[in-house]
């Protein structure tokens, strides 16, 4: 294993390039209050990456804005520590991703390729963990932070990634296809990109982000949709539902996000598709349909304008936002299913509805 120290305070290193290794271990010893960062590190060969984020006196913090391998060998980074750590940054795909890999990737004709990648593993770091990854990368998303580009018959994608926050106030963006999130008992801020993806939050008073994206992940109406939050304690909860979880063409079978544990306190954010507080409970117009895009169309029918309809069906309750005046839901309408309640009932603020309990 080739082992890696930055021990400084107050430090901004331009990048490394470390060459056919099979593994590396990386210590940031933060020796005062300010900061230490690496702007990149280049590895090929190796196959596993781990992090230590050390801290001499509170109130500083490491970084790592890309972690970028060039074979295509790259599986498991792991991060542990007590002092602040990032990895990535909010931008374009190819400079913001945290992690990239096969950058050196040169196909004769167009290709897709699958990321090595399959797990960021945070779980054991104790400070603040802010990570941004999985969004795909393309020639035309710019350089990646060596000054690099990627070939331009290159897509690079991270299907199924796999984010670890830890038990600090973590940040983490996972724009992957597929990708799960999950964290501690923190106060978290998870991000999904990506359509299909998953995020799991503890015991903190968290907020869960769907078809938004900080990493220029191309979020228009039905390209997130499908994503799982399961929430710890959702009575102080929030999530908040952008452009990309909208519901795009497929008005027959319609998409959704779907929510696990949600509980009374928990506010839904639907300020990306209205700006109404208008919330009616449309269980009358609903209850006779014989399907749920049914049921759907009937409860915006009923409410006749903009705002959040809602209604139970089959064990499970449904939220409708929409901005529009309607017989049935249109693209540019959001869908949250509630598993397993029936009888939370819901008031509306400017776009953003909260549930109560009975």
């Amino acid at each position: 294993m080739t082992t890696l120290v930055i021990e400084n305070d107050d430090i901004d290193l331009n990048g490394i390039t470390l060459l056919d290794i099979s593994s590396l271990a990386v210590t940031f010893d933060e020796t005062g209050t300010h900061f230490n960062v690496l702007d990149f590190l280049v590895l090929s060969g190796a196959t596993s990456v781990s992090i230590a984020s050390n801290v001499a006196t509170s109130g500083g913090s490491n970084a790592l804005p890309q972690l970028a391998e060039t074979d295509n060998a790259l599986t498991t980074v792991t991060i542990k520590g007590a002092e602040k750590f990032v990895l990535g940054a909010t931008g374009t795909s190819n400079v913001g991703d945290g992690v990239v890999t096969d950058i050196d990737a040169a196909p004769k004709s167009a290709k897709t390729i699958a990321s090595s990648l399959e797990l960021i593993d945070g779980h054991d770091t104790t400070g603040t963990l802010i990570i941004y990854a999985g969004a795909s990368n393309t020639s035309g998303a710019g350089d990646f932070a060596n000054g690099a580009s990627l070939n331009a018959n290159a897509t690079i994608t991270y299907t199924g990634l796999k984010i670890e926050g830890g038990k600090g106030n973590d940040v983490i963006e996972n724009d992957a296809n597929k990708g799960i999130v999950t964290d501690g008992n923190g106060i978290d801020t998870v991000i999904l990109g990506g359509a299909g993806a998953t995020a799991t939050v503890g015991t903190g008073t968290d907020t869960v982000v769907v078809g938004v994206s900080g990493l220029g992940t191309t979020e228009t109406a039905g390209s997130a949709l499908g994503d799982n939050v399961t929430f710890g304690v959702a009575a102080k909860d929030v999530l908040i539902v952008g452009a990309g979880a909208e519901v795009g063409s497929n008005t027959t079978n319609i998409g959704a996000t779907t929510v696990h544990d949600a509980a009374g306190g928990l506010q839904i954010n639907f300020t990306s598709v209205t700006a109404s507080g208008n919330a009616v409970d449309e269980n009358a117009a609903a209850v006779g349909a014989t399907t749920l895009t049914l049921a759907e169309n009937a409860a915006v029918d009923a409410m006749a304008g903009k705002g959040v309809a809602y209604f139970a069906y089959k064990g499970s309750e449904y939220l409708v936002a929409t901005n529009n005046t309607e017989t049935a839901v249109s693209s540019s309408d959001a869908v949250v299913k509630l598993v397993g309640v029936t009888d939370l009932t819901v008031t509306g603020v400017e776009g953003v509805v909260t549930l109560h309990a009975p």
